[in-house]
């Protein structure tokens, strides 16, 4: 991922908040035949690994080589950025966003009970912010059928590679116009960018 220094992601805190923040991800592998292809799946992070599952139909999960890195990209808030929030001119529109590039090697998890407790945890903290969460209890046959229908798996993270364009780059009544801009269109999209881009402005 092209990085100018002034937008890299590098310290592993930050990181990890892109993952816990955006847990909804793009895995892409290549295949037999160098093709790529990708899958739109949750993960969880911990100690250095990444955590997830798919459908055993999807045939994705079959081109994971224990000495191959897969990779998979974490989108944070985006948005477009007009010219004309800038005080400063001249100028042309951007595109401010955060970004998460985690490369690993895969391993699948083929132990029942190992399957059943990656799938409740993260119910669990899918479900923790709900004032009566859901509890992964189900009828036994039920339970194995699903169980028996996805294929889990865990990769080992090998390197992570982070962006934040947030208009460092910008002077500061640039930036805070941008800012402004952005919390105007009344999207929730743009105000969380919004509030990233105050933050990074302090």
């Amino acid at each position: 991922m092209y990085t100018p220094k002034h937008f890299a992601l590098d310290g592993p805190a930050q990181q990890q908040a892109v993952i816990a923040d955006n847990s909804f991800a793009q895995l892409i592998t290549i295949d037999g035949d160098g093709l790529p292809h990708g899958s739109h799946l949750p993960f969880l992070y911990a100690d250095g690994r990444l955590d997830g599952h798919m459908a055993k139909a999807n045939p994705q999960w079959r081109h994971f080589q224990a000495e191959q890195d897969v990779l998979i990209i974490f989108s944070g808030p985006h948005g477009y950025i007009s010219p004309s929030w800038y005080i400063n001119a001249p100028n042309v529109p951007t595109w401010n966003y955060t970004a998460l590039h985690v490369y690993g090697r895969p391993r699948l998890i083929e132990d029942v009970a190992q399957k059943k407790a990656r799938q409740a945890h993260l119910v669990a903290v899918m479900e923790s912010g709900f004032s009566e969460p859901w509890v992964m209890d189900l009828p036994q046959s039920y339970e194995q059928g699903m169980l028996a229908g996805i294929v889990t798996f865990q990769i080992e993270i090998t390197r992570m590679e982070g962006k934040a364009k947030l208009s460092q780059n910008r002077q500061p009544e640039d930036a805070e116009g941008a800012i402004a801009g952005l919390r105007a269109t009344g999207r929730p999209d743009d105000a969380r960018l919004a509030d990233l881009m105050a933050a990074e402005l302090g």
